[in-house]
């Protein structure tokens, strides 16, 4: 397995976050493995917010392009689903996605890529940008209901209270369909 060192020509160049310089790992031959190591302190994706993302990323070449196999950490910034209380939760985020370049990188002729609309794609510039894998991919891990904790009470139905605070006093509820029978109390004595 081979580390990728940083080469002059992507030392000079700006790179946004989550976004990759692969020429020259494209120009390497077919089965051509580079490991990266991914920090990044925090990530907007879409309307959530990663922080202290930390991974890798592993580039194989393949004959079309580069198989990329990511596995990453992060912190999501959240809300309990039962008490709305403001959680910290855990996430981790794996994927393999094979990105394919638009242009060929020795002769820069476009590339055909046939119909295949789901493809990621290496653009014209050769950065390779993980950012929609990790939208997508986070949106498929992020738990569908955070809790601060397995037990939580969540919010009173009638006043709003947080029950993880204590009983919030309100009159336990009534269930309506009993209600009717509730007037047919009669005495009962023994033997009659």
């Amino acid at each position: 397995m081979r580390v990728a060192k940083p080469s002059p020509e992507t030392m000079t160049r700006t790179v946004p976050p989550m976004r990759l310089y692969v020429a020259q790992q494209l120009r390497q031959p077919v089965g051509t493995v580079t490991t990266l190591d991914l920090d990044e302190p925090s990530l907007p994706v879409d309307d959530v917010l990663l922080r202290g993302l930390r991974g890798t990323a592993t580039l194989l070449r393949t004959d079309r392009g580069l198989l990329v196999a990511l596995h990453a950490v992060a912190t999501l910034h959240e809300r309990c689903s039962r008490c709305l209380a403001e959680i910290d939760s855990s996430i981790t985020i794996d994927f393999e996605e094979e990105y394919v370049p638009v242009v060929d990188i020795f002769t820069g002729a476009p590339v055909r890529l046939g119909e295949s609309g789901d493809l990621f794609r290496i653009g014209p510039d050769f950065l390779l940008d993980l950012h929609e894998g990790l939208r997508q991919y986070t949106l498929i891990s992020e738990p569908a209901k955070p809790l601060c904790k397995p037990d939580c009470a969540g919010l009173c139905a009638s006043c709003g209270a947080d029950l993880n605070q204590g009983p919030c006093g309100c009159p336990p509820p009534a269930d309506e369909r009993w209600q009717r029978l509730a007037g047919l109390r009669t005495i009962d004595t023994e033997g009659s």
